[in-house]
């Protein structure tokens, strides 16, 4: 008998097959199968809280219909993981590459479904917009990053309700800490690995929820002949893919290309995230409303009334950028003036410069002054500085390029067998040496580079003298 048989079975009868309390049904994935102890958490308020948070912040501004939650997407993140763990306790290849480095016992799947499903705890609205805001003069940001709130989420109690973290530890015999440390560490936790990276089901979720909700055509991904494919790896504490792996990881990754392009990037959606961004760095930067407060107003708030009540927070603060808040709610939004490739050359060499701007707050600022001073002087009006605003590229690989360099697949035909001894000998060859796809790691690479842009963006009567002046803005930003 192979010695995780055991493991397997117990599996089976306790936690990654039950079903024992109804369903509820999402779109992509039809049915979910509910348990008691994830019923727990559905109806616990700090997950409910994820029903007021929109998964994609302003896309609804072009796609009307995304305006699906950070709760569904979560339930669909746990489906995932859980067909994932299912096919590495079932199917007998995945059973046989396990070893002490990575093996699927009872607890590992335990925290695994519970860390999908509580990947997103501490989300709140317009999240990925105003991380790292930092007033003038100080060295801690307003905002948290969504992953670092976790542990205060799953501790919340409300009235009589024991905590997430208590659910956890009581109904899934789960460490809520390991369950924390995998969320605000990533891949520096081992079990990080295996929900953040080319093959996490959180990518193959939103990928295919999103393009849904915008009605667009581009999330097409055979998600189940893809999992079908899944083998562990235990050199690299990751999943792996069989051949049969190829083609659906293929439209995967083109799908995120195409989402990249059509939707996460689409310029009307990135103009109003820089407008607001540019609003809280004034409103941080006056002093006049504290911290505390605007982190209350954002972490406690849903999408749609954040923006109300903010209006309400800096209603009597005589803010001159106030001016962004009443143009995002009347949707007037700000138009590219200027767009430029943070790649250079026939070998797409990385400008830093264009990059430097997502980060550096008090550069961004500044620069964007001094642009709104040279159109101010063209056109003869006095401008408060906030009419031009910079939206930068972050320098973060949005494609997980170095995940994917490592991606390495199982041979299963008799035609590949002889690539395994060939070049490696552990019997895995990596994803590039295989040779079966045009996917290859410098090919992704291209995607990243050709997916960037940094935008010089301004109000609408300002966007054709603001054109005219780009060889001294480009100046003014390389300075």
């Amino acid at each position: 008998m192979h010695p995780i048989t055991i493991p397997c079975i117990m599996i089976a009868e306790s936690f990654l097959f039950r079903s024992e309390g109804g369903f509820i049904r999402i779109p992509i994935w039809g049915h979910i199968p509910l348990s008691a102890p994830l019923k727990k958490i559905l109806a616990h308020p700090s997950f409910l809280r994820l029903k007021g948070i929109r998964q994609l912040s302003f896309a609804q501004q072009v796609y009307p219909g995304a305006n699906h939650t950070r709760f569904e997407h979560s339930i669909g993140v746990y489906h995932l993981m859980k067909m994932i763990l299912q096919r590495m306790v079932s199917n007998p290849l995945a059973l046989a590459l396990q070893d002490e480095r990575l093996q699927f016992d009872d607890q590992t799947c335990r925290t695994l479904l519970a860390t999908c499903l509580l990947h997103d705890i501490g989300h709140y609205p317009h999240a990925h917009v105003l991380e790292e805001i930092t007033p003038a003069g100080a060295d801690d940001a307003v905002f948290a990053h969504h992953e670092s709130l976790t542990a205060q989420f799953l501790n919340e109690e409300h009235n009589e309700m024991p905590s997430i973290a208590e659910i956890l530890r009581n109904d899934w015999q789960v460490d809520p800490d390991a369950v924390t440390s995998i969320i605000a560490g990533k891949t520096s936790h081992p079990l990080g690995k295996l929900v953040s990276g080319t093959l996490d089901p959180d990518k193959m979720d939103y990928l295919m929820r999103d393009a849904h909700h915008c009605n667009i055509p581009y999330g097409s991904i055979d998600i189940e002949r893809l999992i079908e494919s899944f083998v562990p790896d235990p050199e690299r504490q990751r999943l792996a893919i069989t051949e049969k792996g190829i083609a659906p990881l293929e439209s995967l990754l083109f799908a995120k290309y195409m989402m990249m392009r059509n939707v996460y990037w689409h310029h009307t959606s990135r103009a109003f995230a820089a407008m607001l961004r540019r609003l809280l760095q004034e409103v941080a930067d006056d002093g006049r409303l504290p911290a505390a407060s605007l982190r209350e107003l954002f972490y406690f708030n849903a999408d749609d009334r954040v923006l109300y009540e903010l209006e309400r927070a800096i209603r009597g603060l005589d803010l001159p950028a106030a001016e962004l808040l009443d143009a995002i709610q009347e949707r007037r939004v700000y138009k590219r003036a200027l767009t430029i490739r943070p790649y250079t050359g026939p070998e797409m060499e990385v400008d830093p410069v264009w990059f430097a701007y997502s980060a550096d707050h008090r550069r961004r600022k500044e620069k964007e002054q001094e642009i709104c001073d040279l159109v101010g002087k063209k056109t003869g009006q006095r401008l408060a500085g906030h009419e031009v605003l910079i939206d930068a590229p972050a320098s973060k690989d949005v494609f997980d390029y170095d995940d994917f360099r490592e991606l390495r697949v199982w041979p299963t035909k008799s035609e590949h067998r002889h690539l395994a001894g060939a070049t490696a000998a552990s019997g895995f060859v990596s994803f590039d040496d295989f040779r079966e796809s045009v996917f290859r790691s410098d090919f992704i690479l291209s995607f990243e580079r050709y997916t960037k842009k940094f935008r010089v963006l301004c109000r609408p009567d300002l966007a054709e003298t603001l054109s005219g002046l780009e060889e001294k803005v480009v100046e003014i930003l390389r300075g």
